[in-house]
């Protein structure tokens, strides 16, 4: 079920700043306006505006919201607003699981994000829907030409399968375990439980597990979960991804079945995807939402935890999973994600997180797979073709009954787990390596198969076990930036806006600002855009920037206006701020060519009254200055002034007299151009700049507008 939801509340960035704020395109599955909306004014008397329509392009959970807050008191004072009730609080991130009892989730944030904007709810860093998130599943493989055929012996629970296992000789196991083999490491599996009673993994499954969807611990071994048919679509699902990532990193080495690259690690389940989360069967793989995932990942680094596999991802941006994997490395917990199937260049979530080993697919031949996801933030490749590994005692042969134990998968999701492991391996000989050293070696180890160094396919090279748990000299710490963005006119935090870190003309890491105009950090970085255990070196700082792909999809690329940048220089194991100053000039012109009366019309702020109201040349300007008032056709320029209020919302309308005409509309952002229409307008109606056919195309919308279809899903 597709939520499009218009909510009456003046909240998100307004037009300068959306310049430089998050951008995405509308869904598939409604299609962009062909027209515009219109909007009956009397044009003598243009209307107040209190609020302002927001759009929403995510599913979420609805009857729930999540608050980042900064103390207990502007939580309480939150709840209070929206008439809920906190229903759980995760302190080590300072966020709340807060239940609506009687408001709708749009309207909920809508009046929030309000008293934040107006400086009447202090100390709430942020408030977003508790998303849901999609599941795709791996490639089952049925070209298994490479490595020859294990039928009949995979069925045979005695069989020795380890000569079937490629990526283990690719990666040079054999030699690589006379060093380590993941010894007193606990690797925790995010994902849809795991059969902890398979034969190749009894012993090696921590006898107690996370459920994320009720948010506690569960003794027992197995907590995959066998198949759930929707109640809705019909499909069936079922939990069996979670154990065919946990046989690649810790299957017994016993020569029985397989054999994990890290066989004395221990696992931990944390079960994300749960058959009692049907949330929306229509769309969500039973997700447990964001709150859930990331009060999981926190248990996970509580628990000790020093690897964390996330075979998992999507297109959506949100503060509070950051948070949790902000405060898993501060605590020294390696965080491996996949980078995704989709075939394209493009970010998804949370392996696009700073901080985060993400990991792409690579073939017997050395190779990157097809489908393997592009990017600036990729670390490494790994084995995530056709790899054979355990799955759960309740999956069965076609035609006998009998267990399959084992089967070949594709995908990124295959892939991570080798990394996973590998990271435990280097733990193991360096128990005080920290998560990017633990990165850097993995990197600096991986042998270079596609273009020369780095590239966006394979990123570093594909790893090299051998080398990796050979390396004696550790490299140096990571470094870390905090990211301030103001606005020039008056130094206010800059809310919701995209930064991006640049080097060598590849976007590599990518963060967004939070209500108080910081990308969301975790103690004691608290109110910076933090970007924590990257690259040292020098990147080119850009708030918006073109190109940057935060959030664009397969049958739309968007890219964000550069509105500021500024060079800087990391250095190891030190934080450095910076302060980028953004919004600094607008320009607006209207043009018309037919002998008709149009006029500009600029949504401004009223100090006086404390409302947002319409200016136009025939009023004037309260932070700017029009040109001529045209009335036979030409055109008409809004200028904003230096000194403006420090809010900086203006949006942009038409006004239209008398006969239909075309109206063309030119912004000119902070030295950027951007071209709007042609629009036929008719007189006797206001014509908002939401409303326009390309705007939803070519602009940020105002707010939360930070997923597109789907969310994260099993890789």
């Amino acid at each position: 079920m597709t939520k499009r939801i218009f909510v009456f509340a003046l909240i998100g960035l307004a037009f300068i700043l959306a310049g430089c704020g998050t951008l995405f395109g509308p869904s598939p599955r409604t299609p962009v306006v062909d027209s515009i909306p219109l909007t009956p004014v009397d044009p003598s008397t243009l209307p107040v505006v209190e609020m302002l329509p927001v759009r929403i392009d995510a599913e979420y959970i609805e009857g729930e919201i999540i608050v980042g807050y900064a103390d207990e008191g502007a939580l309480a004072q939150a709840v209070s607003l929206v008439g809920g009730r906190v229903k759980h609080r995760t302190p080590q991130i300072n966020a709340a699981l807060v239940e609506l009892t009687g408001m709708k989730v749009p309207e909920a944030l809508g009046r929030i994000a309000w008293a934040v904007r107006r400086g009447e709810l202090k100390g709430i860093r942020y408030a977003e829907p508790n998303y849901l998130r999609d599941l795709i599943e791996p490639f089952p493989s049925t070209n298994l030409e490479v490595m020859g055929t294990v039928l009949p012996k995979v069925y045979d629970p005695g069989a020795d399968l380890r000569p079937y296992q490629w990526g283990l000789d690719l990666v040079r196991a054999e030699e690589a375990w006379n060093y380590a083999t993941g010894q007193g490491i606990i690797v925790a599996v995010v994902d849809t439980g795991v059969d902890g009673e398979h034969p190749d993994l009894l012993g090696q499954v921590i006898s107690e597990w996370y459920d994320a969807w009720n948010l506690e611990w569960v003794d027992g071994l197995d907590s995959s979960w066998g198949p759930t048919q929707s109640p809705v679509t019909g499909r069936w699902y079922d939990g069996s991804h979670g154990t065919h990532v946990a046989g690649i990193i810790a299957a017994k080495k016993d020569a029985v079945g397989i054999t994990g690259l890290a066989p004395n690690v221990q696992i931990l389940s944390i079960r994300i995807f749960s058959p009692d989360a049907v949330q929306d069967p229509d769309w969500g793989y039973y997700y447990v939402g964001d709150y859930n995932a990331a009060v999981g990942i926190i248990e996970a680094v509580d628990y000790e935890a020093r690897v964390l596999n996330n075979s998992w991802g999507g297109k959506g941006y949100s503060q509070t999973i950051k948070a949790a994997i902000d405060y898993a490395l501060m605590n020294g917990a390696i965080f491996v994600a996949a980078m995704g199937n989709s075939y394209l260049d493009e970010i998804s979530y949370p392996a696009g997180y700073p901080g985060v080993i993400a990991v792409g697919a690579t073939d017997p031949q050395d190779k990157k797979v097809d489908f393997s996801t592009m990017g600036g933030h990729i670390s490494v490749g790994a084995p995530g073709d056709r790899v054979l590994s355990c799955v759960p005692r309740w999956m069965t042969q076609a035609g006998t009954g009998l267990p399959l134990l084992y089967d070949y998968w594709s995908g990124t999701s295959m892939a991570t787990p080798h990394v996973s492991a590998l990271a435990a391996m280097v733990l193991e000989r360096h128990p005080t390596a920290t998560p990017y050293q633990v990165k850097r070696v993995i990197e600096q180890t991986a042998k270079d198969i596609e273009a020369p160094g780095f590239d966006q396919r394979t990123g570093y090279g594909r790893i090299d076990a051998a080398s990796a748990v050979q390396t004696t000299v550790l490299p140096g710490e990571g470094a870390s930036v905090a990211v301030f963005a103001v606005t020039k006119s008056s130094g206010f935090p800059v809310p919701y806006v995209d930064i991006t870190l640049r080097k060598n003309g590849i976007d590599r890491y990518f963060g967004q600002t939070d209500f108080e105009g910081f990308e969301y950090g975790f103690f004691p970085t608290w109110g910076y855009g933090f970007f924590l255990e990257i690259e040292p070196g020098t990147y080119e700082v850009i708030v918006g920037g073109e190109d940057t792909t935060l959030y664009w999809w397969s049958w739309m690329r968007v890219a964000n206006r550069v509105t500021a940048k500024k060079t800087v220089t990391l250095n190891p194991g030190l934080n450095t701020p910076i302060t980028l100053e953004v919004n600094t000039t607008l320009q607006v012109t209207l043009s018309w060519t037919e002998p008709v009366d149009l006029d500009l019309a600029i949504l401004e702020y009223d100090p006086v009254n404390d409302t947002y109201v319409w200016s136009t040349p025939k009023t004037g300007a309260l932070w700017g200055e029009f040109s001529q008032d045209d009335q036979d056709g030409g055109s008409e320029t809004y200028t904003l002034k230096d000194i403006h209020w420090h809010y900086d919302i203006y949006y942009l309308g038409i006004v239209a007299y008398g006969n239909s005409s075309t109206a063309r509309v030119t912004v000119v952002q902070n030295g950027v151009t951007e071209n709007y229409g042609p629009y036929e307008v008719t007189g006797g109606y206001l014509y908002p700049s939401w409303g326009w056919p390309d705007w939803w195309e070519n602009t940020p919308h105002p707010f939360f507008g930070v997923t597109g279809p789907g969310g994260p899903v099993v890789y």
